[in-house]
């Protein structure tokens, strides 16, 4: 029996125990376990004077105590418990000799915080969202919180007004609620003391909550639709998004929602409270790691800037969570069915190159007729090929070390990205070498390194094939003079700077050569050649729209939202331009295929809140600049 009173005992004990455990969440959650410290503290040191209570002073240092601890207990249980418990203690007996203290209400009782209170008070109600910081002010007296003037006085007459029921915070939450919900307005609440029309303000809610669930898919109009149309089986689920959601805290990213599910993904709006977005993702990917490693293997969390529901800013900060993969749109098949024409259609281009060349042609034409006669080996076009294949080589030089730099940067950086599509041209070889990205940079200067690597490196090599080959040009023999390809005056001069320099170092500068008929064909080496139409191919890619490298570069430097306006700019001046532009229009080709192929904006970098480096913004406007030189016209 013994055994069993023990068991008994140990059974009421751990009873005890979690009774004592919630009331001191209670404490905890009303005044803070420093300020129970504290009072700990008062009371043990006041315990070690010899004697205690034999004085006047030591008498009123007690009854302070005991009013605090009464009011302690009052404030953090219900009366009736209360009661029981300070019963217990025989300082709050009617028999005790010390000096009573008459219990008070907590407006009657204004214990004053220490200063290490105070500013934690002031620093955790400034972390919270904005409807319970409107809330909290109501409930301290306050119209709302932008209102207040001093935050300690707030404080104190937030503590004074602590046991305010719940029924009456949970009305005043309401309707901080329904005014901060874009497009929000004041809901009139009835008082206290009147019937409480929860269902009424439920249904105004509920219908500014779907209001804002239309207007959702804004959030998501800066990203590509290869994200926006990502396939369902790989989309993340409620489950997926609450994992990145019960990992935040007011220490990494304060939430002013739970996840909200867009076309894409999920997005969690908020403030991040780290010091910069490298530090928070960090330290989420840190407790993710631990509490659910798999994860990311199939998910990627982005910190990014999106589109605002509400009218008073533009865009807003957002945790986005999204599939860590993104498949490009366009078939395989169809990719390589483009990039095989736009290889034929390069290869006729410079073989057309000749076309003007009356020598050139009436040799082609002998041994087209050789050939046709069946007199083996009557013909040689070694001659020929000896022309055509340094204007291949040179070209594919510069566009083999532009892809090569893409590949580099996407190796070092960790970014995937898909075979490149040769996208083509009518008054060009070919447009552009299209790279999509399959998994996202880890920041925007990952991105615009790996942007920034491919045309720099292509458009230094065809400024310098062009240098070389206009100086071939004037050092041929006449024989071989006599076969060299052409581009007319028209073509030349649809670059200004391409144009001023063939004219400085053929013609003297003195405009000789751009300022005759635009038909005119100006011989050239055929390096010369395929620099210049180099030249021009990689300043296209420089161009800062869309999802080009200029515009990956863009992006990087601005951000989507700045992006997307700077972007619409230079599309506009482009339109404008071609549409006074004569004869050989190569904007307006460019126009074209860009309105089909590279109009979305990149994928998203997993931190695009930190912006690029200074020396990297002003290298990506010296190559816009460059890109502009090299791509408006010269007349």
């Amino acid at each position: 029996s013994s055994n069993d009173d023990s068991g008994d005992e140990a059974r009421r004990l751990k009873e005890k125990a979690d009774e004592y455990r919630d009331e001191a969440e209670k404490l905890r959650l009303t005044l803070g376990l420093k300020r129970i410290e504290k009072l700990k503290d008062d009371i043990q040191l006041f315990m070690t004077t010899e004697e205690f209570g034999s004085t006047e002073q030591e008498q009123k240092k007690f009854a302070e105590l005991k009013a605090r601890v009464e009011d302690l207990v009052r404030k953090s249980v219900g009366d009736e418990e209360a009661e029981s418990m300070l019963a217990g203690l025989s300082s709050f007996s009617s028999n005790n000799n010390a000096v009573p203290v008459q219990s008070s209400p907590s407006s009657d009782v204004n214990v004053a915080l220490t200063e290490e209170e105070m500013k934690s008070a002031i620093a955790f109600v400034g972390s919270l969202p904005i409807p319970v910081k409107d809330t909290l002010a109501k409930a301290a007296g306050y119209p709302n919180y932008d209102s207040i003037i001093n935050l300690e006085e707030f404080v104190n007459n937030l503590y004074v007004n602590k046991d305010a029921s719940n029924e009456k915070l949970r009305r005043l939450y309401f309707q901080a609620f329904a005014k901060n919900l874009p497009g929000g307005t004041d809901i009139v609440m009835k008082d206290a003391n009147e019937e409480y029309e929860i269902e009424g303000l439920s249904k105004a809610i509920q219908q500014k909550i779907d209001e804002r669930m239309q207007n959702s898919t804004r959030a998501m109009e800066l990203f590509p639709r290869v994200v926006q149309d990502a396939d369902e089986a790989i989309l993340p689920r409620e489950i997926d998004a609450n994992v990145i959601f019960q990992l935040l805290d007011r220490t990494t990213f304060m939430a002013v929602e739970k996840p909200m599910q867009v076309e894409g993904g999920y997005i969690i709006r908020g403030e991040n409270k780290r010091k910069t977005a490298t530090q928070l993702l960090e330290v989420i990917d840190e407790k993710l790691a631990k509490k659910s490693p798999q994860w990311q293997d199939s998910f990627q969390l982005s910190f990014v800037e999106i589109y605002a529901d509400s009218s008073e800013q533009l865009f807003e900060d957002a945790l986005l969570i999204t599939p860590n993969k993104f498949a490009p749109m366009s078939p395989k098949l169809f990719a390589g069915v483009v990039t095989a024409i736009s290889l034929f259609s390069s290869f006729v281009y410079c073989i057309d190159t000749f076309s003007e060349n009356a020598a050139v042609m009436q040799r082609l034409k002998e041994a087209s007729e050789q050939a046709t006669s069946g007199i083996a080996g009557a013909y040689d076009l070694t001659w020929f090929n000896e022309l055509l294949v340094p204007m291949l080589v040179t070209l594919g030089l510069a566009q083999g070390l532009h892809e090569a730099g893409h590949l580099i940067m996407s190796w070092s950086k960790g970014i995937k990205m898909t075979p490149p599509t040769i996208l083509p041209s009518q008054a060009l070889p070919y447009l552009s070498f299209q790279n999509r990205l399959k998994t996202s940079p880890k920041d925007y200067t990952d991105l615009y390194d790996f942007a920034f690597a491919g045309p720099v490196t292509g458009l230094t090599v065809s400024f310098i094939a062009l240098l070389f080959g206009l100086q071939l040009t004037t050092e041929v023999d006449q024989s071989v003079a006599q076969l060299l390809p052409s581009l007319p005056v028209g073509f030349i001069t649809q670059s200004t700077l391409g144009g001023t320099i063939v004219d400085l170092l053929l013609g003297g500068g003195d405009g000789i050569l751009i300022n005759q008929d635009p038909s005119t064909q100006i011989p050239l080496h055929p390096v010369a050649i395929g620099g210049f139409l180099g030249m021009i191919i990689h300043a296209f890619d420089l161009v800062p729209i869309g999802s080009t490298d200029g515009g990956r570069m863009s992006q990087a430097v601005l951000g989507r939202v700045w992006h997307l306006t700077f972007s619409s700019l230079v599309f506009a001046v482009l339109f404008l331009t071609s549409l006074f532009n004569d004869g050989f229009n190569l904007l307006l080709g460019f126009i074209f295929i860009y309105s089909f192929t590279q109009r979305d904006m990149e994928i998203p970098c997993k931190n695009e809140i930190d912006r690029v480096e200074l020396p990297r913004a002003v290298a990506a406007f010296v190559c816009w600049i460059i890109a502009a030189l090299i791509l408006c016209p010269l007349k």
